[in-house]
């Protein structure tokens, strides 16, 4: 028989629906029982159990990332909670929001050393934009509002709500039939400043713009478009940037920083003005800021928040605060009809790029990750044409993710998540996971290392369980590369921790529910296309281990050095 009552967990989901969120992801645990069960009660939002808490974590990071809405994660207190810390930080870095609600002890057991009970919001309050110890039920609604606006407001992150378990309990009446209210991120002014940086673009002539994550967080890459329509400047990429502007574009030269190729480099070394569009200037990209970028009169930072451009060389840079996707479009609208074409400089470019080609050294007969890449390219493209499918890539961290970076081809629309910030080795599983609940007909693809993937192994399970058609294409290069290429040319070639050759990938695989017609293991470039082809046509999830030899992660631009210490 229905009750006529709800518990204090039923109003915190019914709230959560009104506020517009779908999904929550959950690891259960005795201070969280309560809100779990009416989390999977509830008509309003599906609910998706995970194997750990930072697993969960990184699937809504993915879920959100895909989507742009919010996913409610959750967990038990104590160990549950600090679990979250790592992705917290991630989500923090990466501008990714993130709804994080704890378990707790009974408020009466507060400050008890009461089982499992530890502070989680004066350890999560440097790594979340906003943390709350719920006290009233009454509370409740203007709380989580207050958090969802957080989350979204200025440059995206992460907030946590910590949710004592007898407050899940406690018998409340149900909510009036009207939904509150959820408070809106406050617009931002339109930035001043952008006739200054017409004027400075109109006396360069050697312009970049460097593409950073922010133009896909700020749904801007239709922006870039008209602005590389209107000024055809070349663009090169950070990292999380890759999916700003598609692979194939002729004004597309690649990733630059600690790993990217010469020619995008080379490019940022030797321009006269350089316009980051949603970049943190990180030292991966920077190297030394006394050397970076010796060329340039002026580095234009386009980002939401005033502080960020304070924070690297900002006695060199000209600050456009403000949304991207307004900033961006305001800036297209006053370059139209200046006939900006920068001819001189693409073609000294291109002859550049003649003399050093973004490629690899190429072992004859030899399974390496660059060529796995490059037919994974060809099977995806060959698919794509067939299915029509949208592609989103996820990575692990390390060497695979850097060769990702390089290799992967990516078409308009097609989506690059990875953790960059922070670089936390055991995102991309959870991360693919989390991308395929939120576009379950997408071809979603992880590129992990057998470094990396041993940090999120346990989540296998859940693709298997829940049938998430996830590729898992793992380059078992026996341990951490990118480690082991630091240790062999700036630690005296110490092994330490970094060679790990004990593991049976496909045995793990199938130990995790795969089963025999969902792996494979390649150990040749023969077989390669052929289990490509098949795994990117498959409907279900597919375990590819690339048994591949170790090998420097190269180019590499050392750590505090500039271009001119590129190793090639």
């Amino acid at each position: 028989m229905k009750r006529s009552w709800s518990t204090g967990s039923d109003i915190f989901v019914e709230l959560l629906v009104r506020a517009g969120i779908e999904r929550a992801f959950a690891v259960t645990g005795g201070a969280v029982m309560d809100f779990v069960d009416a989390l999977e009660a509830s008509p309003g939002l599906e609910l998706q159990c995970f194997q750990t808490e930072q697993g969960a974590a990184w699937a809504a990071m993915g879920y959100t990332q895909v989507t742009g809405k919010l996913c409610a994660v959750t967990a038990t207190s104590g160990p549950g909670a600090t679990n979250f810390i790592t992705p917290l930080s991630d989500a923090l870095r990466d501008n990714i929001p993130l709804l994080v609600v704890t378990g707790q002890v009974a408020r009466s057991a507060r400050n008890t050393d009461a089982f499992q009970e530890i502070d989680i919001t004066v350890i999560a309050a440097s790594v979340a934009k906003k943390v709350v110890y719920l006290e009233r039920m009454e509370d409740a609604a203007d709380v989580l509002a207050d958090a969802i606006r957080v989350a979204f407001d200025g440059r995206p992150g992460p907030v946590l709500i910590d949710f004592p378990k007898d407050l899940q309990q406690q018998a409340c009446a149900p909510l009036p039939p009207r939904a509150p209210a959820v408070a809106k991120a406050k617009p931002r002014p339109m930035a001043s400043g952008l006739e200054e940086v017409v004027a400075s673009l109109r006396h360069a002539e050697r312009p970049v713009i460097i593409a950073g994550r922010g133009v896909v967080i700020a749904e801007a890459r239709s922006e870039l478009l008209a602005l590389l329509e209107a000024a055809p400047i070349p663009v090169v990429h950070t990292l999380p940037g890759k999916a700003a502007l598609s692979s194939t574009h002729p004004h597309c030269h690649g990733m630059i920083g600690m790993h990217g190729f010469y020619v995008p480099n080379w490019i940022v070394d030797n321009a006269d003005l350089v316009i980051s569009l949603g970049s943190r200037f990180d030292d991966r990209i920077t190297g030394d800021t006394k050397r970076f970028a010796p060329n340039a009169r002026r580095l234009i930072h386009f980002d939401i928040a005033q502080e960020q451009v304070q924070k690297v060389m900002p006695e060199r840079k000209l600050g456009v605060v403000g949304h991207l996707k307004e900033t961006l479009g305001a800036f297209t609208a006053l370059l139209e009809g200046k006939g900006l074409r920068f001819t001189q400089w693409h073609e000294r470019i291109a002859a550049v790029r003649e003399e050093y080609p973004s490629t690899y050294k190429v072992q004859p007969g030899t399974l390496q990750a660059q060529l796995v890449l490059e037919q994974l390219n060809a099977a995806v493209r060959a698919h794509r044409a067939k299915s029509g499918q949208r592609v989103i890539f996820t990575t692990e961290v390390g060497s695979h993710q850097m060769w990702a970076s390089q290799y992967l081809e990516l078409q308009p629309g097609d989506e690059f998540l990875t953790s960059s910030g922070l670089g936390c080795m055991g995102s991309g599983l959870p991360l693919a996971l989390g991308a395929q609940i939120a576009n379950p007909d997408a071809l979603v693809i992880c590129i992990a290392g057998d470094g990396s993937l041993r940090f999120s192994e346990a989540e296998l399970e859940t693709a298997w369980e829940r049938a998430l058609p996830v590729k898992v294409v793992l380059f078992n290069n026996d341990g951490y590369g990118i480690v082991r290429m630091w240790n062999n040319h700036f630690y005296e070639g110490r092994t330490t921790g970094v060679i790990k050759q004990v593991k049976q990938w496909t045995t793990l695989a199938r130990g995790n529910g795969f089963t025999d017609g969902h792996v494979d293991r390649v150990e040749s470039p023969g077989a390669l296309r052929g289990v490509l082809d098949r795994a990117v046509a498959h409907r279900g999830p597919h375990f590819l281990e690339m048994v591949t030899p170790y090998e420097d992660c190269l180019p590499l631009i050392p750590s505090g050095k500039s271009f001119k210490e590129i190793m090639l």
